[in-house]
């Protein structure tokens, strides 16, 4: 997911540097593209303040909300030396 992050910021730095003034991928774009239907945050199907959590969410560049998921998940599924209790060394 961070090297997706990488890609969809290059390309978006691509995209800013071209003639045509394009405003950015936002989240949003990406979930249409994945889901087939926009995302939407409505009052009555949500609590007020997930509604306005997720819309802000959905409005934040792509490339940001899938880096932080993925160092999110670097970070939770990273390897890890087995620790021994002071204990059982003196045991052994």
């Amino acid at each position: 997911m961070v090297i997706v992050a990488i890609i969809i910021a290059s390309a978006e730095a691509v995209m800013a540097l071209g003639a045509s003034g394009h405003p950015g991928l936002a989240t949003s774009d990406i979930v249409t593209l994945l889901t087939g239907q926009s995302p939407q945050f409505s009052a009555s199907r949500w609590p007020e303040l997930f509604s306005a959590l997720g819309a802000g969410v959905m409005a934040m560049p792509a490339w940001f909300v899938i880096g932080v998921m993925g160092l999110a998940m670097v970070h939770v599924f990273r390897a890890r030396r087995v620790r021994r209790r002071a204990s059982s060394i003196r045991a052994l």
